[in-house]
């Protein structure tokens, strides 16, 4: 029967991984035959782990778990719930007094370590000596909790969680502790100190920084204040601005961010930064259990343990501005089926395998990629398709939430249907991590880290179950094939710290894996053809071992004859008025799905005649309405005429007369619209004589809306409400035209920002506008309110109309 392999990884929430386990159903088997290999999967203590002598850092070794000992081989890469390490770096990160003596997770270690470890190793059993092919280790399964933060010690650097919440009057959780029901304690596990103070007691179990742990339920990454934000000087990596609170005092969690080219400098809340964890969230976490003093026993008692987080969720459902950036995903679930390459009905790794998780943007569709590694540690990704994500009520059910579940039959991606490739290579050979891409957010290219240190538009993660090969009832269970995982067979994963493995060494099968060559393409030399030259050759070519594919990517408009995917097809040249050059790219994929890619020019020449030229014409920025005139200046050979033409932009008429060089347009913008119109315009000049025309040229025209008229019509503050009503107009009656009122000088003499309590007013309709603050100070007695649009517009400073106790 089906082997069901599940490793607990870092896209997991604390939540899943409460319901997720490991899951193995034997058939009642004959015994094997001789010397035929066969599976086992253990899952317990570690009783003992020892390390073996080498002078690298894939050192293997072996593991004792229930009683069974089984070997680790060299070039192991252990998975631990948020980390990847060497078996070698498990001892060499051990946290004293254990450092490069023993892993502090085995029963039999000295000290005995504070409670168990829990290995999960899948393998074969080979001449009666059992070899690991994937280990995955945690602490008692994750050690996973849930409940409401009662309570932050921001000195301390940890929070409390599950314990009493004390309230105010108006029920508003406080930052208080009841002594009597303090919760759990809660730490997390940072060492780089992204995501909070940097506390580690075990960078072993330390949370993802790169593909968030510690985030909301819909994958925006969230942070512990480094300091009390109460203080003066608040945290400006963790700031309380980036979750706004309600009217009565409570925390939103559930709210829109802005997006980045809509804020004012130092404008809150801001999707490039993280947003605070906050008394009152409900939070799932998992981690390890530790002491003041570390990992190791004996155990002395509750109030001197804590966990030590890797994952930390909250519930709160934060999301970025539909279609900007940066935007951000997450992967909580992870299946992929594998039965083997050479196994009959492969397509079970399509029809098995599914993946899920949560975005910040629902308006984007996600794009699933397996990472495929090469032996020297080099990524390619391999498309597995695009999925859609449920918009939330009406016609959906959970807003973010993203399904991908193949084959992907769909005409569209939808959030029920996957749409991509489909055939049986699509996902065999299968990969240790899958990449999830919010469409149009991310290429590898553009990694660049926001603010908060992290690449937004993706996430990876480790594959957390693997489908294995099914047998007959009644027949002996096949060993696990896993030659067909060129991550083990052939090397290339590394680990968290950089190092690259080779292959399994004993390899955990009697049979040791084809060996693998991977491609090297070639597109052969740049060259140069005449224009309409027919027939052209490519001189494509790779290397490698296994059945190499071709595939050539031509530019749009040519064609390849027989096919794009035979290795040195032809093309007919297109006709040109103007020496022009042609990329072509060759993709060639050899074996374990390894990739290779290269390019060739190809220079299209023209006939021999004297063209015009065009100088470049700059650009204008002007306000709407204004006209506008463009002017080209050619020379050529003989007199020019010229041709203008609209290339992008809203479509607008404008004017030419008789082929002149200059042509006149004006743009006017819709009422309300607070972007620019951009609109370029192309010219191309033409010898009236050989007919013979210039390269196109093009001007952009940027008309910007013109600025709305403000005005201050009621300015009164509350003395004992501290409460400021402001009422103020726009000469521009739209739902798009947006007021925010300006930093103001105060009774003392400082400076107020009241962006930090929400300083946009609210469209009523008819170009009129409301703001209520409470709890802000009174503006001075010489102060100035100024209220601006995002039109541009300012309203002349105006004082307090009136003020009242």
């Amino acid at each position: 029967m089906s082997l069901l392999f599940r490793f607990f990884g870092r896209a997991l929430r604390a939540s899943a991984l409460l319901m997720l386990s490991f899951v193995t159903v034997l058939a009642l088997a004959q015994v094997p035959a001789v010397g035929a290999d066969s599976q086992f999967d253990v899952i317990g203590f570690i009783q003992e782990a020892t390390l073996d002598s080498c002078g690298n850092e894939l050192c293997g070794g072996r593991i004792v778990v229930n009683g069974q000992s089984i070997v680790i081989p060299s070039s192991t890469i252990v998975i631990l719930p948020a980390n990847a390490l060497t078996w070698k770096e498990l001892f060499e990160q051990a946290p004293a007094p254990y450092t490069n003596v023993a892993t502090g997770m085995a029963l039999a270690d000295s000290p005995a370590p504070l409670t168990t470890y829990e290995a999960h190793v899948i393998g074969n059993q080979v001449n009666d000596v059992f070899i690991a092919g994937l280990v995955h280790i945690s602490q008692q399964d994750t050690n996973n909790g849930a409940g409401y933060i009662n309570y932050i010690d921001y000195a301390a650097g940890e929070m409390r969680v599950g314990g009493r919440l004390v309230r105010d009057g108006n029920g508003v959780p406080q930052n208080t502790l009841d002594s009597s029901k303090p919760g759990t304690r809660l730490r997390i596990n940072d060492p780089a100190g992204r995501h909070s103070r940097g506390l580690s007691p075990d960078q072993r179990f330390t949370l993802d920084a790169d593909n968030p742990t510690v985030r909301s339920s819909t994958g925006f990454p969230m942070c512990l204040p480094r300091v009390d934000p109460s203080s003066q000087t608040e945290d400006a990596a963790c700031p309380q601005g980036n979750r706004p609170k309600d009217v009565n005092g409570f925390y939103v969690t559930n709210f829109t961010m802005q997006a980045p080219s809509e804020l004012a400098a130092g404008q809150l809340p801001d999707p490039r930064i993280m947003a605070p964890f906050e008394v009152g969230d409900y939070v799932t976490y998992a981690g390890t259990l530790v002491t003041e003093r570390g990992s190791q026993g004996p155990y002395p008692s509750t109030s001197a343990t804590y966990v030590s987080a890797h994952t930390l969720t909250s519930n709160a459902a934060i999301f970025t501005a539909p279609g900007s950036d940066p935007a951000y995903v997450a992967i909580e679930v992870t299946i992929l089926g594998n039965g083997g390459v050479t196994v009959p009905a492969g397509m079970e790794a399509v029809v098995r395998t599914r993946f899920e998780g949560m975005t910040t943007d629902p308006t984007r569709d996600i794009h699933l990629y397996g990472i495929d590694v090469a032996p020297d540690g080099s990524t390619s990704d391999r498309d597995w398709g695009i999925v859609g994500v449920d918009p939330g009520a009406p016609t959906g059910a959970v807003k973010g939430r993203w399904k991908f579940t193949p084959p992907c039959t769909g005409v569209t991606a939808t959030f029920r249907f996957c749409f991509g490739p489909l055939t049986e290579g699509t996902f065999l050979p299968a990969t240790r991590e899958v990449r999830a891409v919010i469409e149009g957010a991310w290429t590898p290219a553009s990694s660049v880290p926001q603010k908060n240190g992290i690449v937004a538009g993706q996430y990876h993660a480790p594959i957390l179950s693997y489908l294995f090969e099914e047998n007959v009832p009644g027949a002996p269970p096949p060993p696990i094939n896993f030659s067909s995982m060129p991550f083990l067979a052939q090397g290339g994963y590394r680990s968290s710290t950089g190092v690259v493995a080779g292959q399994l060494k004993p390899w955990p099968a009697s049979k040791l894996p084809a060996s693998c060559t991977p491609p090297v393409a070639s597109a052969g030399a740049n060259f140069s053809v005449a224009s309409g030259a027919a027939n052209v050759p490519l001189a494509g070519s790779a290397s490698g071992s296994g059945d190499l594919k071709y595939e050539w990517v031509a530019p749009q408009g040519i064609v390849l004859s027989p096919s794009a995917s035979v290795a040195n097809p032809t093309f007919n040249a297109p006709t040109v008025t103007a020496n022009n050059t042609f990329l072509f790219t060759l993709n060639v994929t050899g074996c374990n799905g390894q990739k290779s890619t290269a390019s060739v020019t190809v220079t299209v020449t023209a006939p021999q005649q004297a063209a015009p030229v065009v100088t470049p014409i700059a650009a204008r920025t002007v306000a709407a309405g204004t006209t506008v005139t463009l002017t080209a200046q050619g020379t050529g050979a003989h007199a020019l005429t010229y041709t203008w033409t609209q290339s992008s932009g809203p479509s607008q008429p404008f004017k030419q007369q008789n082929g002149s060089a200059t042509m006149t347009v004006a743009h006017a913008l819709p009422v309300g619209q607070t972007t620019n119109d951009v609109l370029g315009f192309t010219v191309v000049a033409a010898d009236t004589v050989t007919r013979a025309t210039s390269a196109p040229v093009t001007a952009t025209i940027t008309f910007t809306p013109v600025p709305d008229t403000d005005t201050i019509t009621v300015a009164e503050y509350r003395i004992s409400k501290q409460r400021l009503d402001i009422t103020a107009t726009s000469s521009v009656v739209s739902p798009k035209v947006v007021l925010r009122l300006q930093p103001y000088r105060t009774t003392s003499g400082a400076l107020f920002d009241p962006a930090s309590t929400g300083n946009t007013f609210t469209n009523n309709g008819g170009g009129n506008y409301t703001l209520t603050l409470v709890g802000v100070p009174q503006p001075g007695p010489d102060a100035q309110l100024v209220v601006t649009s995002n039109l541009g517009g300012s309203s002349p400073p105006r004082p307090l109309t009136r003020i009242r106790n």
